[in-house]
């Protein structure tokens, strides 16, 4: 996938929560009372530090959206109502109350961070509310986790089913991660950093096990996240120093303290490999480097790959996308639209539309979408498994430096 580099607009939020309609379109008013209206939400991330990540998500789901409404053949019209957790674990439950509470949501696409996931699902659960999340990867929301520490036995999402992930989660990203440090590129002597989030801490610990087990030599740290940037972190120090001999370092985090790592260790005169997750898979970590050159060759994985327009739904979405935001499609803006698409899937599937009957469709479902064919396993888990690998390049050209994503591999566990 190439990300051009685009400011990510940030949403503002009025307080914890920014509850907003999405209006039908006018193709879709005209007829709006012939046919049934079902509500869907969508909880990102849409304002602070990883806003970069939740935008492009919310647009993947409002186009989604408005293309359905446009459909004259569509058998039920859609509204949107959205929620801004911000990827804080502390604010996220006041969000999901807010929408389970609204008994017209029959769906939720969401959240962003595993962390507010963790914090939304207990609420969501009891009252069999659908999820799928396009970016929450951290293994114990839906399988037990060994490498966790401490050890999770019991899933989030044990009792209750009903949330499932169009992303391959971090048993299946951190393993291709580890494996591509140390046996695609040879490096013995590796440092893994963790944000101490959900995501980052999990998705540490994976990559590390795997390097382990390729060989390689591992060290750990942890760099809380910073209050600055805005992920619910608590971390007073941006602060590291990476030990004499280590090759390369991974980051489980978000772009934003990703960037501000960079900027730390380049400074500092490290010269060996940075990568990150999918966390960091976004243009804004670029654009929050103090100094551009620093972020060169930086790679980045994600469980995400270029969406072509060699095919009708390809074309679909990027020039839908293009022509309603008026830039290219961000990281996880495909799964978030495939993600509403396989609901509203569902939903046409029903007699009797319902939370628990939206659920059971979607264990049952395979939706061919844009991003990948999607077939949920009994976790709610997504069956694919390839992870992409990205570089950061910089160019020199005459009006200044830019710089892009470029995918260079495709990895699997």
């Amino acid at each position: 996938m190439k990300h051009r580099l685009n400011r990510a607009v940030v949403l503002a939020a009025a307080g914890a929560l920014a509850m907003t309609a999405i209006p039908l379109s006018a193709a879709s008013v005209s007829s709006a009372s012939a046919k049934p209206t079902y509500t869907i939400a969508a909880q990102f991330v849409l304002s602070g530090g990883a806003a970069g990540l939740g935008i492009p998500e919310l647009q993947g789901v409002k186009l989604a959206v408005s293309l359905w409404n446009a459909n004259p053949k569509r058998t039920f019209n859609v509204k949107l109502v959205t929620g801004d957790d911000q990827c804080d674990p502390t604010i996220a439950p006041s969000v999901a109350t807010e929408i389970n509470s609204n008994k017209n949501v029959v769906a939720v696409i969401g959240p962003s961070c595993s962390g507010a996931t963790v914090a939304s699902l207990p609420i969501y659960g009891p009252s069999d509310m659908p999820v799928i999340s396009p970016s929450a990867t951290r293994v114990s929301l839906t399988l037990p986790d060994p490498t966790a520490s401490p050890p999770v036995t019991t899933p989030v999402n044990a009792q209750y089913k009903d949330f499932f992930r169009d992303v391959a989660n971090d048993g299946v990203q951190g393993p291709a991660d580890g494996n591509y440090l140390a046996k695609t590129l040879n490096e013995k002597n590796i440092e893994v950093i963790n944000d101490a989030s959900s995501y980052g801490a999990g998705l540490a610990s994976q990559v590390a096990a795997q390097a382990t087990a390729d060989g390689a030599t591992v060290t750990t740290a942890t760099l809380p996240s910073t209050p600055a940037c805005g992920n619910g972190g608590s971390g007073t120090s941006d602060q590291i120093t990476i030990p004499s001999g280590v090759q390369a370092v991974f980051y489980g985090g978000y772009y934003c303290d990703f960037a501000q790592l960079t900027d730390i260790v380049r400074t500092a005169g490290y010269k060996g490999v940075l990568m990150s997750g999918d966390g960091s898979d976004e243009p804004q970590y670029m654009e929050d480097l103090s100094k551009l050159s620093d972020g060169a060759g930086t790679l980045v994985t994600c469980a995400c790959s270029e969406v072509s327009s060699a095919t009708a739904a390809g074309k679909t979405f990027n020039v839908g996308f293009q022509k309603q935001f008026k830039t290219v499609p961000g990281a996880y803006a495909p799964e978030s639209y495939d993600a509403a698409n396989m609901v509203l899937t569902a939903i046409s599937k029903l007699h009797k539309v319902t939370r628990s009957a939206i659920t059971a469709e979607l264990k049952k479902l395979t939706y061919v979408g844009i991003s990948k064919t999607i077939k949920f396993a009994p976790s709610g888990d997504v069956q694919a498994k390839n992870i992409y690998v990205y570089k950061v390049v910089v160019n020199n050209t005459p009006t200044g430096f830019s710089s892009s994503l470029n995918q260079i591999a495709v990895t699997t566990p």
